[in-house]
């Protein structure tokens, strides 16, 4: 500036009209900095308008009394070393991240306004708190820059979050990813708590920030910190995950010392419970199967609230289990947009009743839509797993202020399995938002060597109360599952002798006629006496004496031959052998209910009302069907045909 300003002092130093027209520009000059830095931050725009402005005032004296002059040359030294000493502050706080965000990428996106409050780095994840300009600003402003933000950093728009501040509405913190480290799936450490309650969190996998991805089952009291238990609701499309991850919660649960587990698949059967078999307390692979297990769970969940409320609690504790052995019940039900979850009558109702008991649902579905499950089930589940979605329409549990913030599972698809958005109780809502990736298992082997090495920290069954309400299918599971893994019966009461010890049996010494009631000794003593009800006395139709090569004679009509019915009653004998023939049948289809018409007429010989009193009698025997509470009226539940209840018709 010293030699320019020398040859203007030479040149028109003494030149009025040219030194006047100097200043007038370099006031021109200072009001142009002032307007060009309007997009800039205040603190740039009145740095860059004090040095224009200082710059034109030293030129113009320099001009006209000379640069050497001790009036202007102290001018110099005193405005030149401010300005000097002044920008080099700022670019050193713009070095140190202080203001840089706020100067440039800020600027560069139409946020030039906004003033950056405090930044930090942590675990590879560049935050900081902003300032927007008060009444001109809103969050949503900073968030729908979301795009722009990364198409200036070069990254993604999954990699960028932006957080409301929940005392300022004028604050918000920015989040920046710049490395993805959930691009490679992370391989299952193993059980996070191995042995310990499952009152403590469970551990799924890991947020993109490295902190470890966790929510919890059971619910707490704690006046500080209160947490509802919460059903579990885990949606996402086909290949993007599901299965695989929400094994990791089942194995996790398998480990834990109170808690037991149940599973009912009706489309994939055996394929998708796999290695974890073996940790399963009750498992049904069957659409039959899933609705017998559906038809109990209201009296299974009646029986555990009577019990937890007689030992004066109002929600399942860990104490629950150490002082009443009493386990929480984790309930997974896989494909729950099948007709056999979905459409089943007690659905509502379990989801609305079942928390307070310990009782946690889990449904697995790949879009919660109102056609895959009811909105009114769907809004009883306060913990969702939100996995990859064809498009951002399908992601139907994902909180609107975390889609606001940048969340977008529609960017995963099914092209990165694994990955989601955790929102559940206990969970901070400004980690919604963040992405993070569930662990990887290893092969099915390897689980099968960790489900069995915890085998003596987990519950053996469930409570009494709820294994006598659960009826004969549990127990007809629990009796596979110890002959299958090698275990002796115990010598004590099994549950299925526990949930039919109660019920009345038929005196032996009640003879035909008295059982059936409503029958008379005339019709018994009919019955006895009809030796063949089915012979038919006939002579032949055909000619002895007929030529068999002959051509019969076109038929005058047509006559219908429908299922022979019955005149006259069969046998009550040979009625109930009928009876337990369909019933070996119906096992053999996989069924596990069974109704009056299941045993037609045509078959049996007798009417509905006789089959549901001799149902109801073998209710009674505890042979070969029980009493179903939990479903249709006038249906029962086909006991299981399995060596280890022979004795219990005794």
């Amino acid at each position: 500036m010293t030699i320019p300003a020398a040859l203007a002092h030479d040149t028109i130093g003494t030149n009025p009209a040219a030194t006047a027209l100097l200043g007038a520009a370099g006031v021109g000059i200072t009001v142009a900095a002032w307007s060009e830095a309007s997009k800039r931050s205040p603190r740039l725009r009145t740095m860059a308008t004090v040095s224009a402005g200082a710059a034109s005032t030293y030129l113009t004296a320099a001009t006209v009394a000379g640069p050497t002059s001790p009036n202007v040359a102290l001018l110099q030294a005193l405005g030149g070393g401010t300005l000097a000493l002044w920008w080099n502050l700022r670019h050193a706080l713009r070095n140190s991240a202080s203001e840089g965000a706020g100067d440039g990428l800020l600027d560069m996106v139409g946020l030039a306004r906004t003033q950056v409050v405090n930044g930090q780095v942590v675990a590879g994840e560049v935050s900081a708190e902003l300032q927007l300009p008060r009444g001109e600003m809103v969050p949503d402003d900073v968030q729908q820059r979301i795009p722009h933000m990364a198409s200036a950093l070069g990254t993604t728009p999954g990699a960028i979050r932006v957080t409301p501040n929940r005392d300022n509405h004028s604050r918000v913190t920015l989040s920046v990813t710049p490395v993805d480290h959930l691009r490679k799936s992370v391989l299952y450490p193993g059980p996070s708590l191995p042995g310990q309650s499952i009152g403590r969190p469970v551990r799924l996998g890991v947020y993109q920030d490295g902190r470890p991805l966790e929510f919890w089952l059971p619910g707490t009291e704690d006046r500080d910190h209160p947490r509802p238990l919460s059903h579990l609701l885990t949606t996402g499309m086909s290949g993007s995950g599901k299965s695989g991850s929400l094994k990791v919660v089942l194995i996790e649960a398998m480990t834990r010392s109170d808690v037991v587990v149940w599973l009912g698949d009706p489309s994939k059967g055996s394929q998708s419970v796999g290695a974890i078999r073996d940790g399963l307390d009750w498992c049904e692979t069957t659409p039959q199967g899933v609705e017998a297990l559906l038809d109990v769970l209201p009296i299974v969940v009646k029986a555990r609230a009577d019990l937890l409320g007689r030992l004066g609690y109002a929600q399942w504790e860990p104490e629950c289990w150490t002082k009443h052995q009493i386990p929480l019940l984790l309930i997974h039900f896989e494909e729950s947009a099948d007709d056999a979850v979905a459409d089943h009558p007690n659905v509502v109702k379990v989801a609305q009743q079942a928390r307070s008991t310990g009782t946690v649902l889990s449904f697995s579905l790949q879009r919660a839509s109102y056609a895959g499950i009811s909105t009114e089930v769907r809004a009883q589940f306060g913990t969702s797993l939100i996995f990859g979605v064809k498009d951002d329409t399908d992601a139907f549990t994902l909180d609107g202020a975390a889609k606001a913030a940048g969340a977008s599972p529609e960017q995963w698809a099914a092209d990165r399995a694994g990955m989601l958005y955790l929102q559940a109780p206990g969970v901070d809502r400004e980690r919604w938002p963040i992405p993070a990736r569930a662990y990887r298992l290893p092969d099915d082997e390897q689980v099968r060597r960790l489900i069995a090495a915890y085998d003596a920290v987990r519950p053996q069954g469930v409570d009494a109360a709820t294994a006598k309400a659960a009826g004969p299918r549990y127990a007809a599971c629990k009796a596979r599952s110890a002959r299958h893994s090698g275990r002796e019966e115990r010598p004590e009461p099994g549950p299925l002798r526990t949930a039919l010890a109660e019920r009345p049996r038929v005196p032996a010494h009640l003879d035909e006629a008295e059982i059936m009631e409503g029958e008379t000794m005339d019709d018994a003593a009919e019955f006895e006496a009809t030796e063949q009800p089915y012979a038919v006395a006939h002579e032949s139709d055909l000619d002895a004496d007929a030529d068999p090569d002959t051509e019969l004679e076109e038929p005058a009509g047509v006559v219908q031959v429908s299922e022979p019915e019955f005149t006259i009653k069969r046998p009550a004998e040979d009625a109930r052998a009928e009876m337990l023939a369909i019933l070996e049948e119906l096992r053999a289809e996989g069924r596990a209910v069974c109704a009056p018409k299941d045993f037609p007429e045509s078959r049996v010989g007798r009417s509905r009302t006789w089959v549901s009193r001799r149902l109801a009698e073998f209710a009674d025997s505890r042979r070969e069907v029980a009493e179903n509470p939990g479903g249709q009226l006038g249906s029962w539940l086909i006991v299981p045909r399995d060596d280890a209840f022979e004795d219990y018709a005794a």
